[in-house]
């Protein structure tokens, strides 16, 4: 009996993934087991994309810094601040550092552990569990941010020879930064969930393309399939979906409607929408 076409295609998408992965310097493939016993595969970022990640945050904590100065500046000479030489001084230093250390918690906390930077070169920080990064990890890695600027041979080192490729940062607050997989937008496929339905949050980092094209490609045969293969099929990417998506408890109506939810949540971070929904 021929193996169901979502299967097929999955193969063929494994395939083309190991042929990219073996032409590929930037990335490393690294098993990682979650919370709920589940080994998942991740592409560790390495240090080439790392470095070009942070020059773009460079360049643009660079620029705001220099604003700033410039601002105060003015503002010291017209007398807008109305404060003393050395109290304008010492707040503006203080603002000047609060922004500078603080750039990279702020932006990995409210982008889910990504920075411009990151952004631009596909880059996320996730725990070593898989989990989404939390606050705790966040300014626990970016404490230790001083440390591997100012000691680039060593940060350098850590990154190259380290298994999972971690900084001094990474090491002491259990994170990983990882390559997230580039996800085509999904083709018409016929849902039940409005497309600007309200819907609770999904973080969709750990889906491979394989995954998720292998959801997508369900949804759309679903209607051709016999009830007991349709119901047999969908339980098992619903397990799937729920051991690999933080946040899938939320959808407590079956799993079709979990896939579905998927499908809307990568299809609006392929647009580039953000709304109500995570990831």
């Amino acid at each position: 009996m021929a193996a169901p076409r979502c299967y097929q295609n999955e193969r063929r998408h494994a395939a083309r993934g190991e042929a990219t992965g073996a032409a590929t310097m930037s990335i490393q493939r690294h098993s990682i087991v979650t919370p709920e016993a589940v080994a998942v595969r991740v592409d560790i970022a390495e240090l080439g994309s790392r470095v070009g990640a942070g020059l773009i945050d460079g360049l643009i904590l660079g620029g705001v810094l220099t604003v700033i100065q410039i601002l105060v500046g003015v503002a010291g000479t017209i007398g807008i601040l109305g404060l003393g030489g050395d109290l304008a001084a010492a707040l503006s230093v203080a603002f000047l550092l609060l922004v500078a250390f603080g750039y990279h918690p702020f932006f990995e906390e409210i982008w889910n552990g990504q920075t411009p930077g990151k952004r631009a070169f596909g880059l996320r920080v996730i725990q070593t569990d898989g989990q989404p990064v939390g606050l705790g990890p966040v300014l626990l890695r970016n404490l230790l941010r001083p440390f591997d600027v100012l000691l680039v041979a060593m940060g350098a080192f850590l990154i190259l020879f380290t298994r999972r490729r971690q900084r001094l940062g990474d090491l002491v607050a259990g994170t990983i930064v990882v390559r997230q997989p580039k996800m085509a937008q999904p083709s018409a496929v016929p849902l039940q969930i409005p497309p600007d339905a309200e819907l609770p949050p999904l973080d969709t980092t750990l889906l491979t393309e394989e995954e998720y094209e292998l959801m997508r490609s369900f949804l759309e045969r679903r209607w051709q399939l016999a009830p007991a293969a349709r119901m047999a099929l969908g339980n098992e990417l619903g397990n799937l979906a729920w051991s690999k998506v933080p946040g899938a408890q939320a959808y407590p109506w079956g799993p079709e409607v979990l896939l579905e939810a998927v499908l809307v949540t990568v299809r609006r971070q392929s647009l580039g929408l953000r709304g109500s929904v995570g990831g």
